[in-house]
């Protein structure tokens, strides 16, 4: 049904739970150069959410009064999906739902059913990085 699905959940599940270990805010490592055709839905999908940060498991606080990193106490980490070539998907060729600092760059798309790229939510963030 998906080319990539990245299903970053709080914590780990089932016996290797632990809230130590929290993967929707840990650093992605790399997305580069893949390609993803003719799948049943998506070609990259970003399930649930994904808002990397230096602590992952700390709180992401926000700061109005900085003007140079609101998110001092816990900075946000950038997120790069790099190089994607999506096409004659189903629905879509990348959707994600709530992401933080995510940023999708050379992603080329065409030839989806539904749309080239969707994002759902992405004012989880209160300094607009999504």
């Amino acid at each position: 049904m998906y080319g990539f699905w990245l299903d970053a959940e709080p914590n780990p599940t089932g016996p290797s739970y632990t809230p130590l270990v929290c993967p929707n805010r840990s650093p992605l490592g790399g997305f580069a150069n893949n390609v993803a055709h003719s799948n049943g839905r998506y070609g990259l999908r970003i399930f649930h959410q994904l808002m990397p940060a230096s602590n992952p498991c700390g709180a992401l606080v926000y700061d109005p009064t900085n003007q140079t990193d609101p998110y001092w106490q816990n900075p946000l980490v950038t997120a790069h999906f790099v190089n994607f070539t999506s096409y004659m998907n189903k629905q879509n060729g990348a959707i994600a739902e709530e992401v933080g600092d995510v940023r999708f760059e050379n992603f080329k798309v065409a030839d989806n059913l539904i749309a080239g790229i969707e994002f759902s939510n992405t004012d989880v963030t209160m300094d607009g990085t999504a």
